[in-house]
């Protein structure tokens, strides 16, 4: 159950936000500072009437008229803090009321003698708390050298009048102490409220976030399985559709039924080669994909993946030229690999001119295994480089006989060749062709089977 004190301050408080302008709103650490600036102005004002009013009934008129012009400075400074719309500016004001009255009481109330000197000691603190530390570095200095001039004209035997009755300075030095304590309890009372708020409204937000996320996984948990479902029921008549198609080719149809047994075998094969894709990108995703490392003659799978590409070569009067022999041995997974090989190859006799070259090779050196494969295309701009590897990224160039893209294939290529502790890359210039690398290490014994992380 709160406090009387407790209860008035949060009251104080909740009439302090209608001084709150629009960054303090949206921002939540500008919003703590504006509040703690409006509370503490407010705080201000109600403590510097308490003791102008004490003053008043002593008869310490020096002190009532200083207490008096501050606490007017306090309750506007929320005001105009609204009106410049600047924290800062609000900030800073406190803080010079708070040095230039305290600094003037010591002068009317005996310097070292009273109570005033303890007040200016707590300015640089509450200046961190209402400015940042940057700004309170100069308060901080700003306050020494005021509480040394005190102290210092002390020792040097200069003496400090008291503008009030000298018995009372007993009672005037009392209360100013006890009110301090008072005081810092408001202001602990403030910044914990404003703490408190930050951190529920962080809380909330971390908890909406979570909610959130769980939703986002649960979401894409579904899309993936409702995907990998629907692709793997889409295959399987695709494949059939491309074979019936295929068996009609071979049976001699008029010409202008084999236009149209031509097209469904392409739309097809573009088809199962898209739902294929999906379902690899599915698989690494959900990292359901684990590479079965082996002992693999890459100069081997080039060649095959160069006869998987021949046809697709022929058609465009491209010539695959292997430019290596013999063996390059490295630790792979063999059908990952060929994936990998056949993408690359295939893209190559995609966006090849007709009548070109594609050269391929394989080479073992420095630990490791790379394969290049080298086409006399249109070339990647630095823009399309950076984007290559990526999922759906749709490139510049175009295919140079009218062959689709889906996007996809580089992007998981790029994640089976690091499941298997290997690396791709793409060297290329505009105009000048391009090479795709894949550096796959060597063959040496240890574990056979690598997991997808």
């Amino acid at each position: 159950m709160r406090q009387p004190l407790d209860r008035l301050l949060a009251r104080a408080g909740a009439f302090a936000d209608v001084f709150l302008f629009g960054d303090c709103l949206t921002d939540p650490e500008k919003g703590r500072r504006g509040r703690l600036i409006a509370r503490f102005g407010l705080l201000g004002f109600l403590f510097g009437l308490v003791f102008a009013a004490f003053y008043l009934v002593i008869g310490h008129r020096w002190g009532a008229t200083i207490v008096t012009a501050c606490s007017l400075g306090f309750a506007a400074t929320p005001g105009l803090m609204r009106a410049t719309r600047s924290l800062a500016f609000a900030g800073n004001l406190l803080a010079a009321l708070m040095t230039a009255g305290f600094t003037a009481l010591c002068c009317v109330e005996g310097g070292l003698d009273g109570h005033a000197i303890a007040w200016l000691v707590v300015v640089p603190l509450c200046a961190l708390l209402l400015v940042g530390r940057r700004a309170a570095q100069w308060w901080l200095v700003i306050c020494f050298l005021a509480a040394a001039g005190v102290i210092g004209t002390t020792l040097a035997g200069v003496p400090w009048p008291t503008t009030y009755p000298a018995h009372l300075r007993l009672l005037v030095s009392a209360t100013g102490y006890l009110a301090l304590i008072v005081f810092m309890y408001c202001l602990g009372v403030i910044f914990e409220t404003g703490r408190e708020r930050a951190l529920n409204k962080m809380q909330e937000a971390l908890g909406n976030l979570k909610a959130s996320n769980e939703q986002l996984v649960h979401l894409n948990r579904e899309k993936n399985e409702f995907l990998g479902i629907a692709a793997h029921d889409l295959k399987n008549p695709l494949t059939t559709i491309i074979m019936g198609s295929e068996m009609m080719q071979n049976t001699n149809p008029a010409p202008h039924h084999q236009n149209i047994i031509r097209g469904i075998v392409e739309a097809g094969t573009r088809m199962r080669d898209l739902i294929s894709n999906l379902l690899d990108a599915n698989a690494i995703e959900e990292g359901r994909f684990t590479s079965k490392l082996e002992r693999c003659d890459l100069v081997t799978l080039l060649a095959e993946g160069a006869g998987h590409n021949a046809v697709a070569a022929a058609r465009k009067e491209i010539s695959l030229t292997m430019l290596s022999s013999g063996e390059a041995w490295a630790r792979a997974d063999r059908a990952a690999t060929m994936q990998i090989l056949d993408n690359f190859i295939s893209n190559a006799v995609k966006y090849s001119p007709l009548k070109s070259t594609v050269r391929l090779q394989a080479l073992a050196a420095n630990g490791r295994v790379t394969v290049a494969i080298i086409d006399e295309g249109p070339g990647l701009s630095p823009a399309d480089q950076q984007q290559l590897f990526r999922k759906f990224t749709r490139l510049s160039a175009k295919p140079t006989g009218g062959e689709s893209s889906n996007g996809l294939g580089l992007s998981i290529v790029k994640r089976l060749a690091e499941a298997m502790g290997g690396v791709v890359e793409c060297r290329s210039a505009l105009g000048k062709g391009s090479t795709f690398l894949v550096h796959l290490p060597a063959w040496s014994e240890g574990p056979a089977v690598s997991p997808m992380k």
